[in-house]
């Protein structure tokens, strides 16, 4: 069985970017493997900020993240389709690529938010470094689907 990976964000295009990842997986007779990465909270030079409410905010993102893989993975059996939950720390892009390497992914199903090529020069892309370096296809879904 093909495994595809399919890292969410909960922003308002994860929708498209599971509806495309369902139908690949009913095309393909693949498994879905539903990842979150919740990002470091970086609290340097902001004095209002201490350890407990950095934890607070952690545990709460976790639970958020825990909460719409659920909701996410029920959707997806509902259809029928094989699917798993994967919720890890650390930066995203790297998390992505060494979960596609491990799993081994067959494919990546990931969205891109359309930032400008100056934002992505600036800042750098989560989609684009996946690209870059996947051992696997990916297919990005437009935020706009």
């Amino acid at each position: 069985m093909k495994t595809i990976l399919v890292p969410l964000d909960f922003s308002g295009a994860s929708a498209g970017i599971l509806q495309t990842a369902a139908s690949l997986a009913q095309a393909l007779n693949a498994r879905l493997v539903l990842l979150h990465v919740i990002q470091p909270i970086i609290a340097a030079g902001d004095p209002m900020l201490d350890a407990a409410q950095i934890a607070a905010t952690q545990t709460a993102n976790d639970q958020f993240a825990r909460a719409e893989l659920a909701r996410a993975h029920e959707q997806l059996q509902r259809q029928g389709l094989a699917a798993e939950e994967e919720l890890h720390d650390g930066p995203a892009a790297a998390v992505i690529l060494k979960r596609a390497r491990a799993l081994p992914a067959d494919l990546v199903v990931m969205g891109s938010h359309g930032h400008t090529a100056l934002y992505d020069l600036l800042l750098g892309s989560t989609t684009h470094a996946v690209v870059k370096n996947s051992p696997c296809p990916v297919v990005i879904v437009p935020s706009k689907i």
